[in-house]
């Protein structure tokens, strides 16, 4: 199976769960850039479920528009947990049931932080914010460290989902 095989499969599975539920979604992504958006427009159905991606790939644009307070930035940086779950929370302003979200280094070392450090998060409205840690293979190329997040990002919610409903 492909790569792109196996995330769009993923994919299906997370529509899939949101529809069931009838969930809709919102991403805040930074490190992956748009990869988990692309890869769920990519699939019929999708409009149905996603209402809208934000790439935030600055400090600035996560503060402007997931609302991220500056003291998160400043006192855990925007490659932590800390800025993860509020990424996802942030996510959940405009209104979206479940908020998920992306950040972490892919290229150069940043904040202290490695290459192959990452960090996703799923907020569910009015339940609970799930964020996990990723040590990926620092070796792999920027696109592998994207799709190995965005697959890790889709099982996270899965597992989120059937936790809380």
């Amino acid at each position: 199976m492909t790569e792109t095989q196996e995330l769009l499969d993923l994919a299906q599975k997370v529509l899939d769960e949101l529809t069931t539920r009838d969930l809709s979604l919102a991403i805040a992504e930074s490190c992956t850039g748009g990869l988990a958006s692309s890869i769920l427009t990519d699939l019929d159905g999708s409009s149905d479920v996603l209402l809208y991606s934000i790439v935030a790939y600055n400090s600035e644009a996560k503060e402007e528009f997931l609302g991220i307070p500056h003291y998160v930035l400043r006192d855990f940086g925007t490659i932590s947990l800390a800025c993860a779950k509020v990424m996802a929370e942030g996510a959940l302003l405009y209104g979206a049931d479940v908020g998920l979200a992306t950040t972490g280094v892919i290229g150069e070392s940043v904040e202290d932080k490695l290459k192959g450090t990452a960090f996703v998060a799923i907020a569910v409205a009015g339940q609970k914010t799930f964020a996990r840690e990723l040590v990926l293979d620092p070796k792999k190329s920027r696109h592998e460290l994207k799709v190995d997040i965005v697959k890790d990002l889709f099982e996270s919610l899965i597992t989120a989902l059937e936790s809380v409903y």
